[in-house]
């Protein structure tokens, strides 16, 4: 459950345009220049962390455009005039205490800027308190901010919603268990608060879906039924993280990433994910495990075509839960357990070929690549893990290994 509303503050809850401040003040070809040396040099960063003295990174300023230093240095000392205050964000912050919520501040923040505009920040007074950068030298996306704030103020981060304007730092609290929204305009982040906090109002377990095919279904390779309850490593996985979290399988039998199986196109994994998402929301985690049927030789994909499956299913996680449930949760692309044995003697064999071993094994690193790309978390289980004689299934102990897995890859801090 949400009890703990997190901001940052720099456009989000003011306004911070620094380039038409400085066409303003120079014109457009100085402008970009300066903002180049100020901005898109880096040391802006040193400023927000306070390592260095104020004249030691003006002098770094001045290095990225030494003929104009008179000008970096005015628009410098000047900077309060592009930083605006906003009309909501007091009347938000006093909204979401009334109904019984912390809120709180993880800002990029340096002490010049802060005292610039004293009037811009006076949302700060009604707050509960927060961390800015310069005080604590470190900055964002790095963890080590984040565990501060949640040291400082004694935070669950499971029970704490983060909005910020920059995915990437969405995507370490995420990381680290917060919820997320990406901050664009007002509007926008009051339809998804809106929406994150009436869904979670009864939200009292962290739920972890899994989304994938007959290993997670838990499929019996021994009595071509299913595993009893208690072994299938979705249910070994929710007794691993104990009570505070809800583990859904969501496993069918010859599911594919996104791609049509011949007299089976509802095996697709497209094709049901969204209303899945939408069936279990609001939703915390989304483990997809998927791609192994897709390496059987009736679909004649590539090792790239499977990925580009998987792409299609994190995407759809991206794009269809905001609306869902107000906020992406976490995702953890999960690249399954390679085909391997004797293929010739799997009750599977008219569907294998040396290429679907292969495959099987390709996919790991372009799942990685996936992970990466899109900032999640990333399992692999192509190698370490215990299947049966089929070639394709889960051993008893191949689902405690799996459980294993995931348990570190959710519970592993950045």
């Amino acid at each position: 459950m949400i009890r703990n509303i997190v901001f940052d503050i720099g456009n989000v809850l003011i306004g911070f345009e620094p380039m038409d401040y400085l066409t303003s003040l120079f014109g457009e070809k100085k402008a970009v220049r300066i903002a180049e040396a100020v901005f898109g040099s880096g040391y802006w960063q040193e400023l927000d962390i306070a390592r260095l003295s104020v004249e030691e990174i003006l002098e770094l300023f001045y290095s990225g455009a030494p003929d104009l230093r008179n000008e970096i240095k005015e628009a410098f000392y000047r900077i309060g005039e592009c930083v605006t205050r906003l009309e909501w964000p007091v009347p938000l912050i006093d909204s979401l205490k009334e109904k019984g919520y912390h809120v709180y501040f993880l800002s990029n923040m340096s002490e010049h800027v802060k005292a610039s505009n004293t009037a811009a920040f006076d949302f700060v007074s009604h707050m509960d308190g927060g961390i800015w950068s310069c005080d604590v030298h470190t900055i964002k996306p790095g963890a080590e901010i984040y565990k501060l704030l949640f040291d400082k103020y004694g935070l669950v981060p499971e029970e704490s919603l983060f909005i910020d304007d920059h995915k990437e730092n969405i995507a370490v609290g995420k990381k680290l268990g917060m919820k997320g929204i990406v901050f664009k305009d007002h509007d926008q982040l009051v339809a998804d608060l809106d929406k994150a906090l009436t869904k979670d109002a009864s939200h009292d377990r962290i739920t972890v879906l899994c989304y994938g095919d007959s290993n997670t279904y838990g499929y019996d390779p021994d009595t071509c039924g299913r595993y009893p309850y208690g072994k299938r490593w979705t249910t070994l996985l929710g007794e691993k993280l104990g009570g505070r979290y809800e583990v859904i399988p969501e496993g069918l039998n010859g599911r594919t990433t996104a791609y049509d199986r011949p007299g089976e196109a509802w095996k697709n994994g497209a094709s049901s994910f969204t209303a899945c998402l939408g069936t279990h929301k609001p939703v915390d985690f989304v483990i997809i495990m998927l791609g192994t049927n897709d390496c059987n030789e009736e679909l004649g994909l590539s090792a790239e075509d499977i990925a580009d499956g998987m792409e299609t299913l994190v995407k759809m996680v991206e794009n269809e839960t905001p609306a869902l449930q107000g906020y992406v949760p976490e995702i953890i692309v999960a690249a399954p357990a390679a085909i391997q044995g004797d293929i010739e003697k799997s009750p599977f064999a008219c569907k294998l070929t040396s290429g679907s071993v292969q495959k099987s094994v390709d996919i790991g690193p372009l799942y990685r690549e996936i992970a990466e790309r899109h900032d999640v978390k990333y399992a692999d289980a192509t190698s370490g893990i215990e299947v049966s004689p089929d070639c394709e299934h889960l051993t008893e102990e191949g689902h405690r290994q799996i459980a294993d897995l995931f348990y570190e890859v959710i519970r592993a801090i950045p």
